[in-house]
């Protein structure tokens, strides 16, 4: 099937699923859309079916909870999908890079990209509309206007074909959704025909993750100039650990201290070692690849600089452990939020980041493994806190383990945890304000009403789960 019939197909079922709806089922169903328009090119690109099911569980992620970050989830995985599908062997960032090109801009790209092959051969490669098509498309268009305008004309002629005319209903048709279905039809058709940025994925592949070995004529060369870095960097690193060490001190006493903390005693303390824990792990990683990014790490005499940051690492993976017990006592103590599950998962990416700068150093790694590392670290992440309802998972949390919750930020919440509050002011009544009752009602009944106006489009779990009810 011709790549353009497919794009208009397809941007009718886009048109028919997103337009004037939001995210439920749709998106699961463009998803396989997609996934089966990819795979019917394979032979063409490549195609990766653990990318595929990683859009495709996002979408689920999207129906089970159509919360803002699932969404956001679900993009990128299309995104990386689209990429992955044109270079599998390209990097995570680079895969998300391509594959933004591919959808965003692929008709201009390949537009120039023909051009420049016109004026480089003598031989260009003829277009992937054939002319017998073109003449048919050509002719559809002049037809439609040519009857347009023979239509009015006509209508003033002769009063009871006007009449006919003025029976015809279009009002189905409008210009916004005419400019949704076109934006489909480009949109599938920069996925069924992507741009193929060849020197950026050469460039990608050609990075490698270890650094190269130089010869023992080199390093003896540079032999003075590496005995001044790795003085400087043992002088830097000492200087550091020192400092930590009394930080870390100091921070023990305070935790071992049976004292009553209050509310902003455990705000500030919580978020102090945030910010300590920021700026230690941005110099520690910083001074790694600094100190770390070329000959230094072949150095016979490196031993005790290696040593040093070692140490360095160590000691602020405990600072990370100190943070964390901090939030742990925060949270007991007040509950979750969404900033305190985000510290959480702050800490566990700078746990990971320092492992892999420790990888980087005992395995002479490049700064290209940490990138590529991390970032998909943190793809991961993402993909699975996008699982978790968290708007769910801190109402039931705190309603359950705190004893006087914070009803009024829970309502501030997404409306997915409305139908907890509702229960929760209907056995507790005599515990919560009046206000509160009323704000929790309000939500309760926009939530269901809401829930009650959605199409087939739109329907999420809940839908499925309470259809009978």
């Amino acid at each position: 099937m011709n790549i353009h019939l497919k794009s208009i197909l397809s941007a009718f079922a886009f048109s028919l699923l997103f337009y004037s709806k939001s995210f439920g089922l749709n998106l699961f169903l463009i998803t396989i859309i997609i996934i089966t328009l990819v795979s019917t090119i394979s032979k063409e690109r490549s195609f990766s079916w653990t990318y595929a099911t990683a859009y495709i569980v996002s979408a689920l992620f999207v129906f089970i909870n159509p919360s803002g970050l699932s969404i956001f989830v679900h993009f990128m995985a299309l995104i990386l999908f689209i990429g992955k599908s044109i270079s599998q062997k390209s990097s995570t960032y680079i895969s998300w890079l391509i594959g933004c090109i591919a959808l965003l801009i692929s008709s201009v790209a390949n537009y120039m990209q023909q051009k420049e092959n016109k004026s480089t051969t003598s031989n260009p490669k003829q277009k992937d509309v054939s002319p017998k098509l073109l003449n048919r498309i050509k002719g559809v268009l002049v037809s439609i206007v040519l009857l347009c305008s023979f239509g009015l004309l006509y209508r003033s002629a002769n009063p009871v074909f006007e009449n006919l005319i003025e029976q015809i209903n279009l009002n189905f048709i409008s210009i916004p959704w005419l400019f949704f279905t076109l934006l489909g039809y480009i949109l599938f058709l920069h996925i069924l025909r992507p741009f193929d940025p060849k020197e950026l994925i050469a460039y990608d592949l050609s990075q490698s993750n270890t650094l190269n070995k130089p010869t023992e004529l080199v390093l003896i060369g540079e032999k003075q100039k590496l005995e001044s870095e790795s003085t400087l960097g043992r002088i830097v690193f000492f200087a550091l650990n020192i400092l930590l060490v009394f930080f870390l001190t100091t921070d023990a006493i305070y935790l071992l201290q049976k004292t009553e903390i209050s509310n902003s005693g455990y705000s500030q303390s919580v978020h102090q070692g945030v910010y300590a824990l920021m700026f230690s792990i941005v110099c520690a990683i910083a001074l790694i690849l600094y100190f770390f990014r070329g000959n230094l790490n072949f150095y016979k005499n490196n031993k005790r600089l290696k040593s040093l940051t070692y140490l360095w690492i160590v000691l602020n993976i405990i600072l990370i452990v100190f943070t964390w017990y901090k939030n742990y006592l925060y949270i007991e103590a007040l509950g979750l939020t969404y900033k305190r599950i985000g510290v959480f998962i702050y800490l566990l990416l700078t746990l990971t980041g320092l492992i892999t700068a420790y990888l980087k150093i005992i395995h002479i790694k490049s700064f290209t493994f940490l990138l590529r590392k991390n970032v998909a670290t943190v793809f991961t992440m993402l993909f699975i806190s996008a699982a978790i309802p968290w708007d769910k998972t801190i109402t039931w949390y705190n309603l359950s383990f705190i004893e006087k919750p914070d009803i009024f930020y829970l309502t501030d919440l997404g409306a997915n945890n409305s139908e907890q509050l509702y229960k929760y002011t209907k056995n507790n009544p005599n515990s919560i304000d009046i206000n509160i009752k009323e704000i929790v009602m309000e939500k309760h009944v926009e939530f269901l009403s809401d829930q009650t106006d959605k199409t087939w489009q739109e329907y999420t779990l809940y839908q499925l789960v309470n259809i009978n009810k």
